[in-house]
């Protein structure tokens, strides 16, 4: 049986007592705050027991893979003089290097998946189309080498070839174009062009194409990022409804000392979540 990963704020006081790095894994850093994913909050409550317990993490907590492995090495020590922004340099905004399928060969070393299936140009469509049933797909990239794609293949690009007469014996012969992104492009910018184009490629700092990553992917990737806020419009709608049936406008009477900034309180609809105590 494999042995549990320690807990992260012990790895943390290990890294500064010994001054030695100790290797682990984001959603260690999640399971000890006691949630399944990186939101902004939890970045930020990360980097601040890093910078508690004088440790630096790399790569960066907030951009690294979610299942990549993680260094926590101690901060070094500055002379007088000198300052250290990496506790602070740290990146809160959503990219592609955050989605699975843009991480599928990493996927592959770490025992979770088959990687990135490809065909050729020189791959029949009969191959083509039964490696798209097999791992029911709706396209497989065409690669040349690890480094150069020259398009994919889809049931769409398929059906518009044989639509328009081609014979369609080879991949080549009912192709597309893709567009190719860097992992560390934004995903709000390549969610625009998933929904235009359906698919992208995604490629590493090598240059090496690491995912495919389709209108699903931003789809699930969107709503486990608008989910805890959705669902907290939910419950303060619902005690909302609650309190509608329980106070009036003349129980709504605040004094000055209650709020910072005090206004009319006309209903319920004026008080913010906080405000409902």
């Amino acid at each position: 049986m494999s042995q549990p990963h320690p807990n992260f704020e012990d790895i943390l006081s290990e890294v500064q007592k010994s001054r030695k790095p100790i290797k682990t894994f984001p959603y260690v850093a999640t399971q000890y705050l006691g949630v399944a994913r990186r939101g902004w909050r939890v970045i930020q409550e990360i980097n601040e027991l890093l910078e508690e317990y004088e440790c630096i993490c790399e790569p960066e907590f907030g951009r690294a893979w979610f299942y990549g492995e993680i260094e926590i090495i101690p901060k070094p020590k500055l002379s007088a003089g000198k300052t250290n922004d990496n506790a602070i340099d740290w990146d809160p905004t959503p990219r592609l290097s955050s989605l699975k399928a843009a991480n599928l060969g990493k996927l592959k070393d770490a025992g979770e998946g088959e990687g990135l299936i490809t065909v050729n140009r020189d791959t029949t469509l009969a191959a083509a189309t039964t490696l798209m049933i097999m791992h029911d797909y709706s396209q497989l990239p065409i690669m040349n080498t690890p480094r150069e794609a020259e398009g994919i293949i889809s049931w769409r690009s398929i059906g518009r070839a044989l639509a328009l007469g081609k014979a369609c014996k080879m991949v080549s012969d009912c192709k597309e174009d893709v567009v190719i992104l860097d992992q560390d492009d934004l995903l709000f910018n390549a969610a625009k062009i998933v929904l235009e184009k359906e698919v992208i490629l995604v490629r590493q700092k090598d240059r090496t194409i690491s995912g495919i990553v389709t209108a699903t992917d931003i789809g699930q990737q969107f709503i486990s990022m608008a989910e805890p806020f959705l669902m907290i419009e939910q419950i303060e709608n619902h005690i909302r409804k609650m309190l509608d049936n329980i106070f009036g406008p003349e129980d709504l009477v605040f004094t000055d000392k209650q709020f910072e900034k005090p206004k009319e309180i006309k209903n319920l609809s004026d008080l913010t979540f906080g405000q409902y105590e």
